[in-house]
């Protein structure tokens, strides 16, 4: 992910910032409020003497809000880096802070518990906090308003009362009662609505965005003031509004109201992630295989703008469109593919170790060496091939499928990958590239739902395999300690990095070596399993599922 495009973004853009000013309460519905500046309240940083454990802890006491931020895009951030975490949501649809108080009062078993651990979620029924609360040593307890009040501390505005007092003060004292002493106390502060939103929630802030989100980050400077026994504050708000200046505009909401599940939730997420591990998000390998890393480094930048630069709006309009990158970047194009039956066939592009040329004819192998290979039949001179460990050890119905298939759109696809199995893209032009020159590559990759999960990319620099991403460590229970670089999920995701080589080379390399057979659905094979695919999955007719391309940056 670490491009020279990606990574020029950051001085590019030109930060200005927009101050946030306050909401003074109005008794009377004013169409053009103008709020009265106050001074703002510093937000809560982690405390630097205090090291994260080993397993970061983190329980979120919220509703749907705490879903967008932390179910889904968190832990692959996380994991990307190699620190353990897990992570509690406490879930109740809308659920404000009066009825957490009451849960809490009553002891009531009102909550839907989602828990993620490894990855894997899993959701239990009629949990109650204090039974959350005890459930682990947590290291992070996040509490938040709902409701549509996150704007509202103690506030009258558009024909609208609220406060979040005593409520507010009632959770808190709870939580520090029943949970861990020394876990870090957290206020979720979330965004302001989309326009257009015509829900009732929205209408509280006279359906404005630019005075709910002020609304926001005045109600979240009194709570922090009110409780400075709050820790850290996640001012999501900040993050989402720093993202609506690029060029996506408004297009971080599934519904005007709750994030969508591509760039909304992974930008707060990315939030979440700087602000727990007090590390800058920008540069992490993660992100969901419906963004590419382009828009992943987008939203990054908007999250640590957002810690940077708390209750005020970072402007990103500098970042180009992707569109306007591709026709201002030259490129050398070294090596291009074109995926489809059609093409495979008449091009003669491909070859297995069968002799196979026709789509859709399997064949098994557990022989170790080249299984197959598909030569560049759009532009440049390249080779993609699969090279295999020695498997002769299994029997042959314990195989797996060790064939080079161009039967599904062209792509073409392994099955029964082992560790030390490598996918390898390489130059065949005699290119002899220069020391200094700037290397790129993209491709779509799809491990299926029982696909490896664990691979390392790396790149030739000279006679030299050098990491293409930060590498990372996890155990394996089956295996033990593994060091990788880019974990998958079930679904395809954009691989793609450009470097800048320090030794001259003659061809451009890059491979992509399994490093576990633990598979993207949390289990672990023993042995070769037809089942576990992994596919090279280009779309020419899909432009979020690009085709292998190799080239130099010029």
């Amino acid at each position: 992910m670490n491009t020279k495009i990606l990574s020029v973004i950051a001085s590019i853009a030109m930060v200005a910032i927009a101050s946030c000013s306050d909401i003074t309460p109005e008794p009377v519905p004013d169409p053009d409020p103008d709020p009265t500046p106050v001074t703002p309240t510093p937000d809560p940083d982690p405390d630097p003497t205090k090291p994260l454990p080993e397993t970061i802890k983190l329980l979120c006491i919220g509703n749907s809000f705490s879903a967008d931020a932390v179910e889904q895009e968190l832990y692959g951030l996380f994991e990307a880096v190699g620190q353990k975490i897990i992570i509690g949501d406490m879930y109740i649809g809308g659920c404000p802070l009066e009825t957490h108080a009451n849960n809490a009062k009553n002891d009531a078993a009102a909550y839907s518990y989602r828990k993620i651990v490894n990855g894997a979620l899993t959701t239990t029924s009629s949990v109650k906090l204090s039974t959350a609360l005890k459930d682990e040593d947590w290291t992070f307890i996040s509490i938040q308003e709902g409701a549509g009040f996150h704007g509202f501390y103690d506030t009258t505005y558009n024909g609208v009362t609220h406060s979040m007092e005593p409520n507010l003060t009632y959770l808190i004292n709870y939580v520090k009662e029943n949970g861990p002493k020394d876990a870090t106390l957290v206020y979720h502060a979330p965004w302001a609505a989309k326009p257009g939103y015509t829900g009732v929630k929205f209408s509280y802030y006279g359906y404005d965005q630019k005075v709910m989100y002020d609304m926001i980050c005045t109600a979240t400077q009194q709570v922090v003031a009110a409780h400075p026994e709050i820790g850290l504050v996640m001012n999501s708000m900040d993050a989402i509004q720093n993202a609506r200046t690029t060029y996506l505009g408004e297009d971080f909401n599934r519904d005007g109201w709750h994030l969508s599940y591509s760039k909304g939730r992974y930008t707060a997420g990315c939030l979440w992630f700087e602000k727990i591990m007090g590390r800058s998000v920008v540069g992490n390998t993660y992100h969901p295989n419906t963004i590419s890393d382009y828009v992943a480094n987008v939203c990054q930048q908007a999250a640590h703008g957002a810690v940077e630069h708390p209750y005020t709006v970072t402007d990103l309009s500098s970042i180009p469109d992707p569109g306007e990158v591709k026709d201002t970047v030259k490129r050398q194009i070294l090596a291009k593919w074109y995926f489809s039956p059609a093409r495979a066939k008449s091009d003669g592009c491909i070859q297995t170790w069968t002799g196979q040329t026709e789509p859709g004819v399997y064949r098994y192998s557990n022989e170790p060496g080249e299984r197959g290979y598909y030569l560049a039949n759009e532009e440049g001179k390249g080779k993609l091939s699969y090279v295999q460990v020695d498997k002769t050890q299994w029997t042959a119905s314990n195989s797996g499928l060790s064939i080079l298939d161009v039967s599904n759109g062209g792509q073409p696809v392994m099955c029964g990958p082992m560790t030390g199995d490598y996918w390898l893209f390489e130059t065949t032009g005699n290119y002899n590239i220069a020391e200094g020159s700037n290397v790129h590559i993209i491709f779509t990759y799809n491990p299926g739902n029982y696909g490896a999960k664990y691979w390392m990319v790396e790149y030739m620099d000279g006679d030299k395999w050098v990491p293409a991403f930060d590498t990372a460590t996890t155990t394996i229970t089956e295996q033990g300690e593994i060091t990788y670089n880019i974990a998958f999920t079930s679904s395809q995701k954009i691989v793609e990095f450009t470097k800048t080589l320090t030794e001259p080379t003659v061809e451009f390399k890059v491979r992509m070596t399994c490093c576990s057979t633990y598979q993207v659905n949390d289990k672990y094979f023993a042995s070769p399993n037809a089942k576990c695919a992994s596919r090279i999955a280009g779309d020419p007719n899909n432009e979020a599922k690009p085709l292998p391309q190799m080239d130099i940056v010029l």
